[in-house]
């Protein structure tokens, strides 16, 4: 049989974990509208491509290359 005090604190930890999703999900609903309406109209949001994508553009890595170390 299992400790009740071990599934009352798993249980805890799993409603603040979904406490945190929630909130991660308030956050970025906002955004995906705004780029839900870019596509709507059929238009590609301005940057789409390497801001949703995390993927920095080539011209991007050779500005960074010659910037002084911060």
């Amino acid at each position: 049989m299992k400790d009740p005090y071990q599934v009352l604190s798993q249980k805890e930890m799993d409603i603040e974990r979904v406490r945190r999703e929630i909130e991660a999900l308030r956050f970025v609903i906002p955004l995906l509208a705004e780029n839900a309406d870019w596509v709507e109209d059929g238009l590609a949001s301005p940057g789409s491509h390497s801001r949703e994508t995390g993927i920095a553009t080539a011209k991007g890595w050779q500005q960074r290359e010659h910037q002084p170390p911060r």
